[in-house]
């Protein structure tokens, strides 16, 4: 008759009695005693004590009884009490058949998986009771996500999408698996680019597989570690809220990386959005203090940046743009000088407005159908001082037309500060596509390169282009548009 795991491991708990305190303490005094027989066997060499030598006899007994199945079945022995820790001292080690390699790497495959989406919820399944939580697995998991998360970590600007097992190596002892792992991390092309060593404990019962312990061999997870720890305070030995790990992710990237390149209303929504996350996080009252102590001081010097200097440097942004778009509405160009002085630096702002205005006005597009003011703000400070601030702006202007609705843009100005207020001077883009940037500046640049003046250069760039809008408007009239 075949019988199965549960089958046998029920035979054996009904013929290995419950361990009662007394019978463990007869136990342990039986081990003491053959001990010190063994040391003064001459001297003692007649003399037996009977309840040691039944002790003994019990113990031989249900050991060979019992050492017949947990040699064949050794994850039955897991969770009998009394029985497990004899058969895995008395175990030998030994290489891990090709099954058993195949069920770990197939456990830690699942088990990374969901480490790099942040799933702790089916991370924790893969692990032994609750065993996730523990200080030394936590601050595994937390590595993992780091590794996949920071960009300045990887060489060559690298991003890393996964983690993919390389190379597995794993011994048993009895209902016990250590398994050497290699780690790639793959970037998005598939690339692999760096490797990361792990140790991992497993532990086996009737149920199945599980990981008992994670522990990264590398220098890299050691100075990750401590300064963790040093930011977040110390992890509990056990039970820290992993969901604290995405939380923190996103407090680093904010201090090491966003911090210098966002602007400080950009800053502060994001900080006020982990402030929201941090709440619902479940976790101890103690750990989420930490976070929320850190995140608020930053939210205080981002809210201090937010000056009326700012505010109104930022409303001269967003006026500006909406007059550019109103153009694309009307057809013809508004006017700047109130708010914008026309010189070498702003010479091909004024000729793009011109030329968004034509593409209305000479039939190469259709009118957009509304344009409202939007919003603006500063994304970097790049000067400041009494009489001048440079920054790159974002700017976002309410437009409709047909489907599309609103266009978002970063913009470069210089704008002078005055008794009078504040004027543009100064005016770029480094990115966006556009007259601007891929017809009027590389335009005038060549112009300029072969002798000509800027006011020349940027009413002769603006002359070629006013020719393709009269051409694009004319194939469309010839093709029925």
């Amino acid at each position: 008759m075949k019988l199965d795991d549960k089958e046998i491991k029920k035979a054996v708990d009904a013929f290995v009695p419950p361990m009662t305190e007394s019978y463990t303490k007869m136990i342990s005094d039986t081990v003491l005693e053959l001990k010190a027989r063994n040391t003064s066997c001459s001297r003692h060499k007649r003399r037996l004590w009977k309840p040691v030598s039944a002790a003994a006899a019990i113990i031989a007994v249900l050991f060979i009884a019992a050492s017949v199945v947990f040699a064949a079945r050794p994850a039955l022995a897991a969770e009998v009490p009394g029985i497990g820790s004899i058969v895995y001292a008395v175990s030998p080690k030994k290489t891990a058949n090709d099954a058993d390699r195949e069920r770990i790497e197939a456990l830690l495959n699942d088990a990374f998986r969901s480490l790099s989406f942040c799933d702790y919820e089916a991370a924790a399944r893969c692990f032994r009771g609750d065993s996730l939580s523990d200080r030394g697995n936590y601050l595994s998991a937390a590595y993992v996500d780091h590794l996949l998360a920071f960009g300045d970590y990887f060489p060559d600007g690298a991003n890393a999408v996964e983690l993919e097992i390389s190379d597995l190596q794993a011994e048993q002892k009895a209902f016990r698996y250590t398994a050497h792992v290699t780690l790639n991390l793959i970037s998005r092309d598939g690339t692999r680019f760096s490797t990361e060593d792990c140790t991992v404990q497993l532990w086996e019962n009737t149920k199945g597989l599980y990981i008992e312990s994670i522990e990264f061999d590398s220098a890299g997870f050691e100075s990750f570690a401590v300064m963790y720890e040093d930011i977040f305070g110390t992890v509990p030995s056990h039970g820290a809220g992993l969901d604290l790990i995405p939380i923190d992710r996103a407090y680093l990237s904010y201090t090491r990386v966003l911090a210098e390149q966002e602007g400080a209303r950009q800053r502060a929504d994001r900080l006020e959005h982990m402030l929201s996350e941090l709440d619902a996080v479940n976790a101890s009252a103690d750990e989420k203090a930490i976070r929320e102590n850190l995140i608020t001081e930053e939210l205080k010097k981002a809210k201090a940046e937010i000056t009326p200097e700012v505010i109104t440097v930022e409303q001269l942004a967003s006026e500006l743009m909406y007059r550019y778009w109103l153009g694309r509405k009307t057809g013809e160009a508004c006017d700047f000088s109130d708010i914008m002085e026309r010189n070498k630096q702003t010479d091909l702002f004024y000729w793009d407005a011109v030329l968004q205005a034509e593409r209305v006005s000479l039939g190469a597009l259709k009118p957009l159908v509304s344009v409202e003011p939007g919003t603006a703000e500063i994304l970097e400070t790049i000067d400041d001082t009494n009489e001048l601030i440079k920054a790159r702006f974002y700017v976002y202007t309410e437009i409709a037309d047909g489907v599309s609705r609103g266009v978002g843009e970063e913009i470069i100005l210089s704008i002078r500060k005055d008794d009078n207020g504040f004027t543009v001077i100064g005016f770029d883009r480094d990115v966006g596509d556009g007259y601007y940037t891929y017809g009027l500046k590389p335009l005038a640049a060549r112009y300029i390169e072969s002798g000509c003046s800027w006011q020349e250069a940027g009413q002769m760039a603006y002359e070629v282009l006013h020719e393709q809008i009269i051409r694009d408007a004319q194939w469309l009239t010839d093709h029925g548009y």
